[in-house]
């Protein structure tokens, strides 16, 4: 048996007897604390721009949306596990595309959304170490396994501002005139026509702001469901597993947005 001392002296220190019945001596954690000045501060008037039109380039909402995302996964353990503490779950989107040109008639004004994701899972989980022979009870770590459970989907959805696209232009070519084309007869007539020589091209290339998506608000609901356990006949109640199947239910909240150039009316103090 253990015997710890604390001395009160000097701080926090505790004497524990080791397995050869030496005393040895740990220091606990300190604490030092500083208290810092106040520093005064004084308020900047900020400058404003003249009373006029302005023309600002803001993120603008192309469409906000809500989505059910049924998903199944199999999570294999590295150790028997007896329960379950805990699972801290955090969504994370990984690709968000748009096709904006996928209207018809019979869905006006709509475009396709492409997303892929994952669910970052840390699983907080109790094993069985020893059991006594005598009585029911049995101890244990508390060990963690972090996985990422992915998801994707694609959907269609409603804008209620389109977004602002312009494609790029049919190149264009030009051709010079010429009558000073001769063949190898000396004595024909020149040639008249195309001058094979000259050639001019025109392209336009139109960059657009890339449309992006905004996660709003994720809510995960699951059930576990624990595969093939392992009973003990001495402990009924208790099981061992390492496979657990989970039914997970996630409700997306995702916002389209694109960069535009929007005017507005400054108020001029």
């Amino acid at each position: 048996m253990e015997e710890y001392i604390v001395n009160t002296n000097k701080g926090l220190n505790v004497e524990n007897t080791n397995d050869c019945g030496t005393l040895q001596q740990e220091t606990c954690a300190t604490v030092a604390t500083q208290i810092e000045p106040l520093t005064e501060q004084t308020a900047v008037t900020p400058a404003i721009i003249p009373a006029g039109p302005v023309f600002l380039k803001l993120p603008v909402v192309l469409a906000e949306t809500n989505i059910t995302i049924p998903v199944e996964a199999t999570i294999t353990l590295d150790q028997a596990a007896i329960e379950i503490k805990r699972i801290k779950k955090n969504v994370f989107l990984t690709q968000s595309r748009l096709i904006p040109f996928s209207s018809t008639d019979a869905t006006p004004n709509t475009g396709i959304l492409f997303i892929a994701g994952f669910i970052r899972k840390n699983i907080e989980y109790a094993t069985q170490t020893c059991t006594a022979t005598d009585s029911p009870n049995l101890c244990g770590d508390i060990r963690h396994c972090t996985v990422e459970v992915p998801f994707n989907f694609t959907t269609r959805i409603t804008f209620i501002r389109p977004p602002v696209l312009a494609e790029n232009t049919i190149p264009s070519e030009l051709e010079y005139f010429t009558d000073t084309l001769r063949g190898c007869d000396i004595c024909a007539d020149p040639v008249i026509g195309r001058n094979p020589c000259d050639q001019s091209f025109s392209f336009t290339e139109v960059f657009n702001e890339k449309p992006f998506t905004e996660l709003v608000n994720a809510f995960v609901t699951e059930v576990d469901i624990h595969t093939n356990p392992t009973t003990n006949c001495n402990l009924p109640t208790e099981q061992s597993f390492t496979t657990l199947t989970e039914k997970l239910v996630v409700n997306l909240t995702l916002k389209v947005l694109q960069q535009q150039q929007v005017r507005v009316a400054a108020i001029g103090l």
